[in-house]
């Protein structure tokens, strides 16, 4: 018997590519886009004309609906926004359930880790933070730290880059998500303690892996920094996570009032100022269905540590550009694959475990990278070695 999947928020540019990749396997027998967006999804199975692909109307905050629909699938992958993992997550214990979603913007991690005994308990696998970043920049330092003896520090960095110009700007992942990242203090874990800096601050120039090259990078709040102090061990002293962003947009628009939480009234209903931001940015999203783009992503993991004594640094990174054949830029592919990747690993219990663990803790390094590698996606290794 096939394979079968339910993928929340399925219809999304993340989601559509998880969805676009599980269908290219002949073992999957069934997957489910679900979705209260019915005439997006409906949009997506008729461009994709696949007799196993279907569509049912879920709404993840139903918890107790959400729990017997879950039951009926090998894996549930979550692509909706992150501020309703913990709800999957706690319907997926009750279900018993095998889940993935693609991280929680480290605070809600956090949540979702404290529920770690009671999903071992009730025989549910819950894989969180199964995507680009985090996802793959967690297996990268885990394969990375497995090689040394001791690690001192790992350096995270996430760019992307428009190959071609685009006629106005595109955000390619949850508005809601990047204003967090915007205006939430980062964490750092320095000396064995976790510190909050501001948000966008730290920024310096990074050179990453062409088509992308140098560009400015910053601080950013992300789940990456919720689990890796904990299983990455071996004298950990330093954590920290940075990212490219149109910096002077960001900071024109704090500087504007965008991003207050001051209410504000328009046709005599009230709504904080950060919000009717979001909604106005949200108009710029990518569409999967609509939006043609050109562009790369890179996620890149300098591991630093020794080996027999000698220092060395252990650089990691994947890089993809945009799909036009699964219509995805190249951040949702690199995404979406992990997700359908790892699904499809647990199904075939090449990952095996109870409870709620990010990559690093469950994930078999060098054969998920392969799996990367199989898809299209450009893993590259160098290691620095002091005499």
């Amino acid at each position: 018997m096939g394979m079968n999947f339910l993928v929340l928020g399925g219809a999304g540019a993340i989601g559509s590519v998880i969805v676009r990749d599980l269908l290219s396997s002949s073992k999957v027998e069934e997957v489910v886009i679900g979705e209260i967006d019915r005439d997006r999804a409906v949009r997506l199975i008729q461009s994709i004309n696949d007799g196993r692909l279907s569509f049912k109307h879920i709404d993840v905050r139903k918890v107790d609906i959400l729990t017997e629909e879950m039951k009926k699938y090998d894996v549930t992958i979550n692509s909706t926004w992150f501020e309703y993992n913990l709800e999957v997550t706690k319907a997926a214990i009750k279900a018993k359930a095998k889940l993935i979603d693609l991280g929680g913007l480290y605070y809600m991690t956090l949540k979702q880790l404290e529920l770690d005994g009671e999903a071992r308990e009730a025989g549910a696998s819950i894989l969180i933070g199964c995507g680009e970043d985090p996802g793959i920049s967690n297996v990268m330092v885990k394969y990375a730290s497995d090689k040394l003896d001791e690690v001192d520090s790992i350096l995270i960095r996430d760019g992307d880059r428009d190959l071609k110009p685009l006629d106005k700007p595109v955000f390619k992942f949850s508005v809601k998500t990047m204003v967090d990242e915007w205006t939430k203090n980062a964490i750092i874990f320095r000396d064995g303690r976790y510190e909050e800096v501001p948000p966008l601050s730290g920024i310096e120039e990074f050179e990453f892996p062409q088509p992308i090259g140098r560009m400015k990078v910053a601080f950013s709040l992300h789940s990456e920094l919720a689990t890796i102090p904990t299983y990455i061990k071996k004298g950990l002293r330093y954590v920290d996570f940075k990212i490219n962003y149109d910096f002077n947009m960001v900071e024109t628009l704090k500087k504007l009032g965008f991003f207050s939480d001051k209410k504000i009234t328009i046709n005599n209903s009230e709504i904080s100022a950060k919000d009717f931001t979001i909604n106005i940015l949200k108009d710029n999203m990518f569409d999967p269905s609509t939006d043609e783009i050109d562009d790369a992503a890179c996620i890149l993991a300098k591991t630093i540590g020794r080996k027999n004594g000698r220092d060395i640094t252990y650089t990691m990174y994947a890089l993809s550009t945009s799909r036009k054949d699964l219509k995805a830029s190249a951040s949702s592919y690199l995404t979406g694959v992990p997700a359908s990747i790892a699904a499809q690993m647990m199904v075939g219990e090449e990952i095996r475990f109870n409870g709620v663990k990010p990559p690093e803790a469950c994930i078999p390094t060098e054969k998920f990278l392969q799996k990367l590698k199989n898809k299209d996606i450009v893993i590259g290794e160098r290691i620095e070695r002091t005499l």
